[in-house]
C-alpha cells in the first residue's frame, strides 16, 4: 500500500462522520435539556471538536497511521484524555432524563469498575502486534480502532465528570481520586513494556521510511515513554481539580441524587451526613465543614481566705 506524504491531510469519511456525530449528539441533548448551554459548555465543545480535527484530519493523523508510532500514541493520548472529558463537560447538567429511566445496560456501562476495565482492555487489545498491524494495513480498521477508543474513553470519564444528572450512586470525591490513581497503573506498565522492548513490536512502521532520522526502535521507545509519562497529564489535571474542590468545600464530593434528572449547579455543597475517611481527627472534620469551636475560658483560681502574705 502506497504511503501518502507525511504532510498530507487525512480525509477518512468515517472519522469525519464521527466528528459530525459528536456535534449532533450534543445538539440533541441540548434540545432536550431545560437549560441553555453556558458559554463554558460551548467552549468545551469547540475545544473537543478542534482536538478531534487536529488528531483525525491534520497531518498528525497521517504520521500516526503511516510513519511514527510516537505520533500514534500522541494521537491516542489526546483521544482518550482531554477529548472525552471536554465532550462530557459540554453537556448540560439537566438533560431532562431521570437517571433511573436510563436502561440498565447503559447504567452498567458507566459503572466505575466496568468503565475502567473496558478502557484498559480496549487499549491493550487494539495494540496487540497482530491486531495493530492489521489496523495499519486497512484504513477502515484503523478508524474503527479510533472510534472504539473514543467510546470506551467516554465511559471511563463519565464517573469523573458526571455530566447531565448524576447517577443514583455517584462516586465520592475520594472515590474519584482513587479511581484516577488506579487508572494510571496499567498505562505506566504498558508504557514501560513498550519502551524497554529490545525489538520492534510493529513491523508496519519499521518497513516505512525514516523521518528526521528516527529509527523504528527509537520511535518505539519515545512512544513507550509517552504512554508512561504524557498520558498522566489529563488524569493529573482531573485529580488536581477534584482534590482542590475537596479542600475548598470540606465535603466528600459526592453529588446528591435529585431523583428527577435536575443536576443543578456544577458542584456539591458540604453535607454533614456525608461519609468521611476514618482516622481523621474531629477538629479536621470541623474545619472542613466550616465549623469552629470556641476555646474554653480559663478557669478562675480560687484563693482560700487567710492564705498568702499579709501587708505589714
Amino acid at each position: 500500500m502506497a504511503r501518502p506524504p507525511a504532510t498530507a491531510l487525512n480525509v477518512d469519511p468515517l472519522l469525519l462522520g464521527l466528528v459530525i456525530l459528536a456535534v449532533a449528539v450534543w445538539y440533541w441533548v441540548v434540545r432536550r435539556s431545560t437549560e441553555s448551554p453556558s458559554g463554558a459548555q460551548h467552549l468545551a465543545l469547540a475545544a473537543a471538536v478542534a482536538l478531534l480535527v487536529a488528531i483525525w484530519i491534520s497531518p498528525l493523523a497521517t504520521l500516526a497511521e503511516h510513519y511514527l508510532l510516537a505520533a500514534h500514541l500522541v494521537q491516542v493520548l489526546i483521544l482518550m484524555g482531554p477529548v472525552p472529558a471536554l465532550l462530557l463537560l459540554a453537556l448540560p447538567r439537566n438533560a431532562g432524563i431521570s437517571p433511573r429511566a436510563v436502561p440498565l445496560p447503559l447504567r452498567l456501562a458507566v459503572h466505575p469498575i466496568v468503565a475502567i476495565t473496558a478502557v484498559n482492555v480496549a487499549f491493550i487489545a487494539w495494540h496487540v502486534t497482530s491486531v495493530y498491524d492489521a489496523a495499519l494495513a486497512h484504513w477502515w480498521l484503523y478508524d474503527v480502532m479510533q472510534a472504539t477508543l473514543l467510546l470506551v474513553s467516554v465511559l471511563f470519564w463519565w464517573p469523573i465528570v458526571t455530566p447531565c444528572s448524576p447517577p443514583a450512586r455517584a462516586l465520592t470525591g475520594f472515590g474519584k481520586l482513587g479511581y484516577i490513581v488506579l487508572a494510571t497503573i496499567p498505562q505506566t506498565l504498558g508504557g514501560l513494556l513498550v519502551a524497554l522492548a529490545g525489538h520492534v513490536l510493529y513491523p508496519g512502521y519499521g518497513a516505512g521510511p525514516q523521518l528526521v532520522g528516527v529509527g523504528a526502535l527509537t520511535d518505539q521507545q519515545i512512544a513507550g515513554a509517552s504512554i508512561a509519562l504524557v498520558s498522566k497529564i489529563a488524569l493529573f489535571a482531573a485529580f488536581w481539580v477534584i482534590f482542590m474542590n475537596l479542600l475548598s468545600t470540606g465535603s466528600d464530593g459526592r453529588e446528591d441524587d435529585d431523583g428527577g434528572g435536575g443536576g443543578g449547579g456544577g458542584g456539591s455543597s458540604p453535607r454533614l451526613d456525608a461519609p468521611r475517611p476514618s482516622g481523621l481527627p474531629r477538629w479536621l472534620d470541623d474545619i472542613g465543614d466550616g465549623r469552629t469551636t470556641d476555646e474554653p475560658l480559663p478557669i478562675p483560681v480560687r484563693v482560700p481566705v487567710g492564705s498568702g502574705s499579709r501587708p505589714a
